[in-house]
């Protein structure tokens, strides 16, 4: 406010070089510093929900040792978990967190696959003619709907976490859904979205995988 009340005053001495006008001005009292409004405060500001961490000595690694068959490898587009070198528990937790929020953002609920699923429903035109209606829209993106917002999750999950550095492994979806979590049709509770969390972020920062890195 002050640099606005200095500009103001230079402006009127420049044209003060007319009388009437400069008469104007000295008859103006000055304004004191109790009328000058004082910025707004800044209230009611919401911080970073704190999270507890548990200590990672109390938990139980995902198991991820297993025999790879062509069927199991033509899923690691779905199955998958990450590491990168040298990351602390707390870093790689921070990390997942994040990636996670990304990837599960409200757009994936608010047609942010709307294309995605009209090519799936145009693929499966004669199923989605014949159910019809409002109740056949509800059907559509059950079936349609919640597979492209899975689609986009991973994907978006994929690109935050290259981007940090992280590296991509493949894993069994049986042993991948162990820790991990599928969201379609609604948002994981946060209590058990954190646990799978936890134990993610514990692979990522845990020992190097021998298994091949996959890739973005």
């Amino acid at each position: 406010m002050k640099r606005l009340c200095v500009a103001a005053a230079a402006a009127s001495l420049v044209l003060g070089a007319a009388p009437a006008l400069a008469q104007d001005q000295a008859a103006a009292p000055a304004a004191t510093p109790a009328e000058v409004a004082p910025p707004p405060a800044v209230t009611g500001a919401i911080a970073a929900p704190v999270y507890d961490l548990p200590d990672p000595a109390t938990l139980t690694r995902p198991k991820l040792d297993y025999a790879a068959t062509p069927e199991i490898v033509a899923d690691y587009d779905k199955y998958f978990y990450f590491h990168r070198d040298g990351t602390s528990y707390v870093d790689a937790f921070n990390d997942v967190r994040e990636c996670d929020a990304l990837a599960s953002g409200s757009n994936i609920y608010m047609g942010g696959n709307d294309a995605a699923m009209g090519a799936a429903m145009a693929q499966y035109g004669v199923l989605a003619g014949g159910i019809g209606g409002a109740l056949g829209g509800l059907m559509a993106d059950a079936i349609f709907g919640s597979a492209a917002r899975r689609q986009q999750r991973r994907i978006n999950l994929r690109n935050c976490m290259g981007f940090k550095g992280y590296q991509r492994y493949g894993l069994s979806g049986d042993l991948w859904k162990t820790f991990n979590f599928e969201e379609g049709n609604g948002r994981k509770k946060e209590g058990e979205r954190n646990e799978a969390l936890e134990l993610q972020a514990l692979v990522a920062s845990g020992p190097k995988p021998a298994a091949k890195e996959l890739g973005l």
